[in-house]
């Protein structure tokens, strides 16, 4: 099979890779990739690298078209974000390393760190090419390997059903994809938001879909799962609250199942028209909506994840108990939790995402709801 990706290999400055991520024209928050999940000390270890002047695997960029116009051109970041955003936080004095920040360098430390030479790959790569997809996972196979939920955010981040769980997880915003201004190199002030380029959003996304998915943006159900303590920090960077509200969609449609089985079907079946989108996101943010008004205590046992998801699926499926006041559903939750059967512990603790496990404690959580 003849092979036409075209690359260039070559070697960058950081100051101009800097520079790039500064004006926007290097995004490292492209569609298809990955949230940030280095801890602190992984990006140390990076920096120190550098400022030891020891060489780092290549990172990948691909190279959209220029735009000859305005003489621009726009770049992203396929493999070695990771290590791009550890430099920009260094710079920016977001990262501390050996007790320093990059002001506290000496001179010629700083000119040597800037002037360091990164090897790069460049792919003559479109924002709209389905390689660069292909590109991004076979890059991603190693340590900090893409999650299967990351894999699926990837795959089908032009899916009608995936930007719907996108919008009610919190991951799609209100405002245009921005970027942060480094201002100055290594100055921590003077930064000032930018739009992003083209890569920043799918092209295999209509407006008139972009647009309704933004004005439902940072709804009630985002807004609760960013609030409560469900999902501890890490499980955002990995994309679990999104794997939580694909789950939450296909149970709405079609009730309980074992682990992640129907979301694959749902995202191909439901790829480009999804006709229940409206009553889906109206019906979980209202739930969610109910659930903040019944003012559950913050230890309370319904903000456990497996908890919560029942509580949110039974609140939605069963519109009839949403007819009572959140204060007398609070009350019967609370009444459920002092008493709680043993069989509810062992369900919400072991094997809580098998099919039989879930209506189990679905079925405890309808009867205590249930208007008397």
């Amino acid at each position: 099979m003849l092979n036409d990706l075209r690359y260039t290999v070559r070697s960058r400055e950081i100051v101009d890779l800097a520079t790039a991520m500064k004006n926007a024209s290097l995004t490292l928050s492209p569609y298809f990739q990955r949230n940030l999940v280095w801890r602190d000390a992984h990006k140390r270890d990076f920096i120190e690298t550098i400022l030891k002047g020891f060489p780092f695997p290549q990172i990948f960029l691909a190279r959209g078209p220029i735009d000859v116009e305005n003489m621009t051109s726009s770049q992203a970041v396929v493999d070695g974000q990771q290590r791009l955003n550890a430099i920009r936080e260094f710079i920016d004095g977001k990262l501390e390393v050996e007790g320093r920040f990059f002001r506290d360098l000496e001179p010629r430390q700083k000119e040597e760190f800037l002037k360091y030479e990164v090897a790069v790959i460049d792919f003559d790569l479109e924002a709209g090419d389905p390689r660069l997809k292909d590109v991004f996972h076979r890059l991603n196979r190693t340590y900090y390997a893409l999650s299967a939920i990351e894999k699926l955010a990837s795959e089908y981040s032009a899916s009608e059903f995936m930007l719907v769980a996108r919008a009610l997880a919190g991951e799609i915003l209100k405002a245009e994809p921005l970027v942060e201004e480094l201002g100055d190199i290594g100055s921590e002030e003077g930064a000032e938001i930018i739009p992003g380029n083209m890569f920043s959003r799918d092209p295999g996304i209509g407006e008139e879909t972009w647009t309704w998915i933004i004005e439902r943006a940072e709804g009630p159900l985002a807004t609760l799962l960013k609030t409560k303590a469900i999902f501890t920090p890490f499980e955002f960077d990995r994309k679990v609250p999104l794997m939580f509200a694909l789950n939450a969609m296909c149970t709405y449609l079609t009730g309980y199942y074992n682990r992640n089985d129907r979301v694959r079907k749902f995202l191909d079946d439901k790829s480009e028209t999804f006709a229940e989108k409206e009553e889906v996101i109206s019906v979980l943010n209202e739930t969610a909506e109910f659930i903040k008004a019944m003012d559950l205590p913050l230890n309370s046992m319904w903000w456990n994840k497996a908890n919560f998801f029942t509580l949110l699926m039974e609140l939605s499926r069963v519109p009839m108990l949403r007819n009572q006041s959140p204060a007398d559903a609070s009350a019967s939750v609370a009444a459920l939790e002092e008493n709680l059967p043993a069989e509810y512990s062992l369900a919400a603790r072991e094997a809580v995402n098998n099919r039989a496990q879930r209506e189990f404690r679905a079925e405890l959580v309808r009867d205590a709801l249930a208007p008397q």
